[in-house]
């Protein structure tokens, strides 16, 4: 097996680690709430650390999936102006859009970095967690989309493909 096929396999594997972590954090939002809504108005007992458990899970896996909606160019977009351009001016805009994300992703990280120093010391109420862990999966999440950007603008610029998916696992 060559290198490029570990390689390969690796980023693969990093794929469906990132989607099983997605999922995982949405099954675990789910049931949280269930156990919440369950406990409160048909028990009528409260369970104090659902809602910020659910907290941490609906914003890691809103982080998470996006990097993964990125990847697979899945996000949402309005296409009609585009749509009527040539290829080579649909090719500038759409690499001109990647710098503005890449702008955009770069000012969120840096704010993910000052909230995580704010927040270090702040704990959850409920279950003594740093609120600076979620500003860590932002951090993560951002540079990890402002990787696939780039990759992206590369190969539109430097191959002179379109944006293509970025599908590492084949």
């Amino acid at each position: 097996m060559t290198a490029a096929n570990h390689v390969n396999r690796a980023i693969a594997l990093f794929w469906g680690l990132l989607t099983a972590i997605v999922t995982t954090a949405f099954a675990l939002m789910l049931t949280i709430m269930a156990i919440q809504v369950i406990s409160r108005y048909a028990l009528g007992i409260p369970v104090s650390w659902t809602d910020e458990a659910a907290r941490y899970l609906f914003l890691s896996q809103i982080f998470l999936g996006s990097v993964l909606a990125l990847r697979y160019q899945e996000h949402i977009r309005i296409t009609v102006v585009t749509d009527l351009m040539g290829p080579r001016v649909r090719n500038f805009v759409a690499s001109l859009a990647d710098i503005i994300c890449i702008v955009v992703l770069l000012m969120l990280a840096i704010g993910g970095w000052n909230m995580m120093e704010r927040t270090s010391g702040i704990l959850a109420s409920t279950f003594r967690l740093s609120f600076s862990y979620i500003y860590l999966i932002q951090l993560i999440s951002a540079w990890m989309m402002i990787g696939l950007l780039i990759g992206d603008l590369y190969r539109r610029i430097f191959i002179r493909l379109p944006a293509i998916q970025n599908d590492w696992s084949e």
